[in-house]
């Protein structure tokens, strides 16, 4: 049953990427085309489109984190680097297919609907504010340091591992399902 529902089309994931090497690419002038990659390649494209989709969303945190003030090297900026590259690189291994999201068996990374932007802002935003700077904060009540990064890593993690079943969620119940 896993398996079948793992091939299944979800019209809130995207479940393509996941399940196959094949991926769309866009050339230039409205030129758009299908091209089979290799694992190397896949990760390169998968990399370049989570990235722009939490990027591009997370920017009120990332302007906020880089404007925190430093007082070390785990300070914010620190923080907020390694929650930021952990997210991209966990949702891009959520959108290959080389892990799978927490609570669902689907496959791949969360489709691009106008609701589910609305989620991403908010969700995103609220993770990385959460990595950083409540592991900042931690760290200093604690009088750890490092902590703060160990706390960016984990919290950055477990929010896009359970993002796609949020998501999932959110669709299902907006479409009456």
């Amino acid at each position: 049953m896993g398996q079948d529902r793992r091939r299944d089309r979800n019209p809130g994931r995207q479940t393509r990427p996941a399940t196959s090497a094949t991926r769309r690419t866009w050339y230039g002038l409205g030129k758009l085309s299908s091209a089979e990659k290799s694992g190397f390649g896949r990760i390169l494209h998968d990399c370049s489109y989570v990235f722009g989709d939490i990027s591009i969303l997370a920017l009120p945190t990332l302007f906020a984190i880089m404007a925190a003030p430093g007082r070390g090297i785990a300070d914010a900026t620190a923080a907020g680097l390694l929650a930021w590259t952990t997210m991209v690189a966990v949702a891009t291994l959520i959108r290959g297919g080389w892990i799978e999201p927490v609570g669902t068996d689907t496959l791949g990374w969360v489709a691009i609907t106008p609701s589910l932007v609305v989620l991403r802002f908010v969700y995103y935003n609220l993770a990385l504010s959460v990595a950083v700077f409540g592991g900042v904060w931690l760290a200093g009540v604690v009088g750890v340091a490092p902590l703060s990064l160990g706390t960016a890593l984990v919290v950055s993690s477990v929010s896009i591992l359970a993002f796609p079943r949020l998501a999932e969620s959110a669709y299902g119940s907006l479409r009456g399902r």
